[in-house]
């Protein structure tokens, strides 16, 4: 075993992720506690949850991107820039998109859409219209969750978690 090859990231982000999945116990509760608590808003809960869940797993990937810089210089090699280890998925999307820049995309739309008075052009709604995630649609972060998870297991935070280590193993035996 590398020095390098221990994830001492992966305990806190597995933890923060299994805690959200309870959030959506939460709300399958209300639901049949509260009679006015139908779909919609059963949706707009979630889409905080999904949105915590983004931001936890960016922090994941921007550390992990950091952990191999750092190695990187420790073994004299020059450092690469986020966006390339972001774009090198072992498993994009269908239409060509890398999962960890669709996350990191969700991340930052959640993160900063309440400062914009309107649909900015930058790199976040760039990717997240390349997904067939616009303006329009109503519950973006749910629509994220449905490109990257499979069907009926939107809700489980492991399978995010899955996807965030798997990228992180590939560029770390691809990088370093």
């Amino acid at each position: 075993m590398k020095s390098w090859e221990n994830d001492f990231r992966y305990d806190w982000v597995s933890v923060t992720l299994h805690s959200l999945n309870s959030g959506f116990e939460v709300i399958r509760n209300k639901e049949d506690q509260q009679p006015w608590f139908d779909g919609i808003w059963q949706m707009e809960y979630a889409e905080n949850i999904f949105g915590l869940a983004f931001v936890a797993a960016q922090a994941y990937i921007l550390g992990s991107v950091e952990d191999v810089n750092k190695i990187r210089e420790s073994a004299g090699k020059e450092r690469i820039e986020k966006n390339k280890y972001y774009s090198d998925d072992p498993q994009s999307l269908p239409n060509g998109i890398s999962r960890i820049s669709l996350i990191n995309s969700a991340a930052n739309y959640y993160k900063h859409h309440d400062e914009w008075d309107k649909w900015p052009t930058n790199g976040t709604t760039k990717i997240l219209k390349d997904a067939g995630i616009l303006e329009t649609t109503e519950f973006p972060l749910y629509e994220v969750a449905t490109r990257l998870l499979h069907k009926g297991e939107y809700e489980n935070m492991e399978n995010l978690l899955a996807i965030i280590s798997e990228w992180r193993e590939h560029i770390l035996s691809k990088y370093i």
